[in-house]
């Protein structure tokens, strides 16, 4: 039975996911807040990490949660705290205490932009049950393309006011576009011909007792390791290696590109040569990008991050649609949450040991050899995948 309704509701999930992708563009605000507030560069790089932690935290809840109430009801709730987190992070002054904008930034307006980012990608995967790489592709990219629109906006902002109204002008777009987007988000109302039937999915204390479940969430721990070293540091390296402070922000937005590519580019191959095969590809191009970072400067310095970039957004397309595959429809978000929290705990881990090993070495060989070492580790997992599935075969 044709679906109606199918494109507008669509469209809101990935308006909505390009709204909550605003995480990924904290090195553009970095340098404002260290010079606008006063605080320590150690304290403004854990604001990337914990948002990220934050994010992946509210994954988990609103995954749980969108399974009852549905992603409309959670796109209701999950917009409008992300606009009002961003806008109360606007109000703190010079000199106030980072914990605020730890809890107005990260928690507020990172664990709400979460509660949205796995029901949407689970909405827009139910409207493409045949094509789950298409539609997990489409869901993240969009998040991922946030970088390329908002980077350059940011940079705007920045050069004409303060940090605060910077931040309050984006509070009041993210309020006013996720909302009129929240409207046109629906489900649909029953499986389209082709769709997995519910009763071949696992249930989540199901899911949680395979090693595959576990595998994947460790697989996504390693596996974002490289990038949440190298996000905060894209502007202020990138000056470091030879870039100009223009190249550097073209970087920065060019890193969202990739990303975004790397999702639904990546989620489309997987279609074809399988998940754990393209799975596979990504920690080895995640690897020579961070090998490679170790000494590169200028063009070569901005090819490796956009490789990184590029390898770093393929997993958020292909796991929710290996989830599905291996665990059903049923309860997706719910357990792509559980999952997600790997990725938020690795984003804490990896930020506080990249700046240890700074600090202990005076320079970012280190950083970039575990780097390359945790993609080593991701592919570890893949394997260990594959092999318990085909011994299940």
């Amino acid at each position: 039975m044709k679906q109606k309704g199918k494109l507008p509701a669509v469209a809101g999930c990935l308006a909505v996911q390009l709204c909550a992708g605003i995480l990924y563009v904290w090195s553009i605000f970095r340098q404002s807040a260290i010079d606008y507030y006063g605080w320590s560069t150690a304290a403004v790089d854990l604001v990337s990490g914990l948002m990220l932690f934050c994010f992946c935290l509210g994954g988990m809840i609103g995954g749980a949660w969108a399974d009852r109430i549905g992603p409309r009801r959670m796109a209701f709730i999950g917009m409008p705290l992300f606009g009002a987190g961003v806008l109360l992070s606007s109000m703190w002054h010079p000199g106030a205490p980072i914990g605020l904008f730890y809890f107005s930034y990260c928690l507020i307006a990172g664990a709400s932009s979460g509660m949205t980012y796995g029901p949407m990608l689970c909405c827009v995967q139910r409207w493409f049950p045949e094509r789950r790489g298409l539609a997990t592709g489409l869901a993240s990219g969009a998040f991922g393309f946030s970088t390329v629109v908002f980077a350059p906006l940011v940079s705007r902002l920045l050069a004409s006011f303060e940090l605060p109204v910077a931040l309050r002008i984006l509070g009041i777009v993210f309020l006013a576009v996720g909302i009129c987007a929240c409207l046109l988000i629906r489900a649909p109302e029953e499986q389209p011909a082709g769709a997995m039937e519910p009763d071949n999915s696992l249930t989540l204390r199901q899911a949680i007792r395979t090693p595959p479940f576990w595998l994947l969430a460790l697989m996504c721990f390693f596996y974002n390791g490289t990038w949440n070293m190298l996000n905060p540091l894209v502007k202020s390296l990138g000056i470091e290696r030879g870039l100009s402070a223009g190249a550097a922000t073209v970087c920065v937005s060019l890193t969202g590109l990739m990303n975004a590519s790397g999702r639904l580019l990546m989620s489309l191959l997987s279609d074809r040569i399988g998940r754990l095969r393209t799975l596979a590809l990504l920690c080895g191009a995640t690897a020579l990008a961070a090998a490679g970072l170790i000494g590169a400067v200028g063009g070569a310095y901005f090819a490796f991050i956009l490789l990184a970039s590029f390898a770093y957004g393929g997993p958020a397309g292909v796991t929710p649609a290996a989830m599905t595959d291996y665990f059903g429809p049923s309860h997706a978000g719910s357990k792509y949450g559980i999952v997600m929290l790997a990725v938020g705990i690795s984003s804490v881990t990896f930020n506080a040991l990249s700046s240890a090993l700074r600090a202990a070495t005076g320079g970012y060989t280190a950083a970039f050899l575990v780097g390359a070492a945790t993609a080593v580790l991701a592919a570890a997992a893949v394997a260990a995948v594959a092999k318990l599935l085909r011994k299940k075969q």
